[in-house]
């Protein structure tokens, strides 16, 4: 399978984004072990040097069978330079079409994606505080980029991994859980894209 890992681990604050490079090398090295083909695109390097060449990043897209984004949650979403990405590299004709059914023209279909987030929320926030008190899961949140997804095509979702409380929670068991996680998801992927 040909992975694609998108990261972007912009730095802000005391914020280096050094948990999100640490789970995006976690997730190349599990999948590199597996036999997988991987490319990795950091979104903030490839932009401190110039920016994106939007048709490589396109041919990027068309490679994968899977989309592996890894970014801290930064206001409920995902950081400008995803969404920015999204704008300039997500080309009509070239990644969708306009359709008479709204969402039907992605041109990434076949392929699957896995949101990788890190926030300061709890995970037991979720539902329980006023701020978020109509948001069960995680993926409640994050409805922008999932839903980009879905319109290019990619309609299987693999689970999301959330690594929450990281500022001041206990993180000693996150590369752990994080490792686990994929075990459970990518070789059953593996199963469900041939």
């Amino acid at each position: 399978m040909n992975i694609l890992i998108l990261t972007t681990n912009p730095k802000l604050y005391a914020a280096k984004g050094e948990l999100n490079a640490t789970l995006a090398a976690l997730t190349e090295g599990f999948a590199r072990r597996q036999g997988h083909s991987v490319q990795v695109r950091n979104l903030a390097a490839i932009k401190a040097v110039g920016g994106w060449n939007i048709e490589e990043e396109i041919e990027h897209l068309h490679w994968a069978d899977a989309i592996v984004y890894h970014f801290p949650i930064w206001w409920f979403g995902a950081p400008a330079l995803l969404k920015e990405y999204f704008d300039e590299v997500l080309q009509h004709r070239k990644t969708f079409f306009i359709t008479d059914i709204y969402g039907e023209g992605g041109q990434l279909g076949g392929k699957a994606f896995m949101l990788v987030v890190t926030s300061n929320m709890k995970a037991s926030d979720l539902s329980a505080c006023p701020v978020l008190e109509n948001y069960q899961h995680i993926d409640d949140v994050l409805v922008q980029p999932i839903l980009t997804n879905r319109y290019l095509g990619l309609r299987e979702q693999w689970p999301t991994f959330h690594a929450d409380n990281v500022i001041a929670g206990d993180t000693s068991h996150l590369e752990q859980n994080f490792i686990a996680h994929l075990q459970q998801v990518i070789p059953a992927a593996t199963q469900a894209i041939k």
